[in-house]
């Protein structure tokens, strides 16, 4: 951090006609969208950055208030400000997180809590065209961006589909194409809710914080399920975009 802080004093030096507080904003952003600041980066409190700077505390507080309604930093009592991680992820491609996420520019891993094989809920059982009491795979995973956790993923797929489910590492939709299996058709299910006390510490979020429930049921050409899927995704985060 102390070399930032003498690359956003060098920066600052610049004569710029601009206000001093747009001048650090603008700052800041540069400094964020080129990576010199990475995601999930903790800036230094404003009375520290202030100092540090030679500004007044006022020119700090405007300046990162104008990168939180870009949603660049966020800002939470008793943690601390931070950079955001942001992913941008479209309902309509077939990539599935892991190429999206390196699409961006990012760089996507998992924290792997389950890989099994259960007797999956009735509902679910159906849902994958299972006889009654017939095994299901059922994976859980932090999703992560850049080292930050940025959803939470279980999934159910047919066995025929992942027969060795402790072997996946990575992406599940590049495994599939090695074994030319191809996801045709999706269908998801949008849902808003509010964040459980034990998802809050898995994705780092306050107990109540607002989530994105999305359901996603995907199949293959011959039209059989390949899983059902239920990530609960960080608001803060995700952008979906969806086109026809």
């Amino acid at each position: 951090m102390s070399d930032f802080n003498v690359w956003l004093r060098q920066q600052l030096a610049q004569a710029v006609a601009a206000p001093r507080y747009m001048q650090l904003a603008a700052t800041l952003e540069t400094a964020i969208k080129q990576r010199v600041l990475a995601a999930g980066d903790f800036l230094p409190p404003e009375r520290v950055l202030a100092e540090q700077l030679a500004v007044s505390r006022v020119t700090v507080s405007k300046a990162l208030k104008l990168l939180e309604e870009k949603a660049l930093i966020s800002r939470q009592q008793g943690v601390g400000t931070r950079v955001a991680v942001y992913m941008d992820y479209s309902l309509s491609q077939e990539q599935g997180f892991t190429a999206q996420v390196t699409r961006s520019g990012g760089a996507a891993s998992n924290q792997w809590l389950l890989r099994t094989r259960v007797t999956p809920p009735p509902e679910i059982a159906q849902a994958l065209n299972l006889a009654e009491h017939e095994p299901a795979v059922k994976l859980r995973r932090l999703r992560l961006v850049d080292g930050n956790p940025v959803s939470l993923e279980t999934t159910y797929i047919p066995p025929r589909f992942l027969p060795d489910p402790e072997r996946l590492e990575h992406s599940l939709y590049a495994l599939w194409r090695e074994r030319g299996i191809v996801p045709e058709g999706k269908h998801f299910l949008l849902k808003a809710i509010a964040c459980s006390d034990d998802i809050a510490g898995l994705l780092n979020v306050a107990c109540g914080a607002p989530l994105l429930q999305v359901t996603q049921t995907s199949r293959n050409a011959q039209g059989e399920v390949l899983e059902v899927s239920e990530v609960l995704c960080r608001s803060d985060v995700y952008e979906f975009e969806v086109s026809s």
